[in-house]
């Protein structure tokens, strides 16, 4: 057995397997960011308590490494590995977990890290989700800040002026800056220009995420039929890997669905996301959909409510 196969053990395993321990101490750089790409492909479906385990003790081992001499080229390609892996980190601890101090521990890490190691990109995407981090916690100003260092190296890095044109939009959509959020959302929206390979952090971002933003925002505005379009096309498009906008996409139809008083399409959508949540923690998925719990206490009705409550339980469990 060997570190690689932690996604089949429990991490109280792995956290005591001699044998692991020694091959992880004697690992290369190569190793290391073989194992950070292997960590990236779990995200999408590996537990996130569990994979946060190896990963916080991915990112010791290099914090011990980088105390040691290294040429220039490894100490960045070490100080790039930790950026990517905490940046990682940030998300399991802060949008899958709920632990937002930790979260942002990581992301701050991911950046300082990125910008020592001359790392446009992946420190970029942190600042990205550090803003998302932000507005979750509703510090607007904060979140937008974060967002407006992030777009200024968009000219560098253009792949990622979509994604952070996205964030941009819900966050003014959420505060009630309709005018604002519909001109972020033009810019979510890829142009010819930009190149099509998507950013290593963010391999399942494309037209699919676009659309769920779109939704958002139009939701929120009060455009109803065209909130539904794009939520719908969202849901049509999203790779299997993208469960976590999968939830917000369904809790945002189901909002929809609610607000046209179509109170059973709307508690279906919700129940749907209830039990993707109940397979996977996602702190952030769950926040929003008891968000829709309150506000549809009242014309969902008992019956409903208590179908939905039953799912909401199990994930509290």
């Amino acid at each position: 057995r060997d570190l690689h196969s932690f996604p089949t053990r429990r991490s109280s395993d792995l956290a005591t397997d001699p044998a692991s321990h020694a091959r992880a101490i004697t690992a290369t750089i190569t190793d290391l960011e073989q194992l950070a790409d292997r960590y990236q492909a779990l995200h999408a479906t590996a537990d996130p308590s569990a994979l946060l385990t190896p990963v916080a003790a991915h990112l010791r081992m290099i914090t011990t490494m980088l105390d040691q001499n290294h040429s220039t080229s490894e100490q960045r390609r070490l100080l790039r590995n930790r950026a990517v892996v905490a940046t990682l980190a940030g998300r399991l601890a802060s949008e899958d977990l709920g632990d937002t101090n930790s979260g942002r521990a990581y992301l701050s890490l991911a950046i300082d890290s990125a910008r020592e190691a001359d790392d446009h990109d992946t420190a970029t995407t942190a600042r990205g989700y550090t803003a998302q981090l932000a507005h979750a916690e509703g510090m607007t100003s904060a979140a937008l800040d974060h967002l407006a260092t992030a777009l200024a190296d968009t000219q560098r890095i253009p792949a990622l002026a979509p994604w952070l044109a996205s964030i941009q939009a819900i966050i003014h959509a959420d505060s009630g800056d309709h005018t604002a959020a519909t001109n972020a959302l033009h810019h979510a929206q890829p142009t010819t220009s930009q190149p099509v390979t998507r950013p290593p952090l963010l391999p399942d971002y494309g037209p699919a995420h676009a659309a769920a933003a779109s939704g958002h925002v139009h939701l929120h505005a009060g455009n109803h039929t065209t909130a539904r379009t794009a939520l719908t096309a969202a849901l049509d498009q999203l790779p299997p890997t993208a469960r976590r906008t999968r939830i917000l996409a369904l809790t945002d139809l189901a909002m929809v669905e609610l607000r046209e008083a179509k109170l059973s399409e709307a508690c279906r959508h919700a129940t749907t996301a209830a039990e993707t949540l109940h397979r996977t923690p996602y702190a952030t998925g769950t926040t929003r959909l008891r968000a829709f719990r309150a506000i549809a206490a009242r014309p969902l009705g008992p019956r409903a409510l208590r179908v939905l409550d039953e799912h909401l339980g199990r994930i509290a469990a």
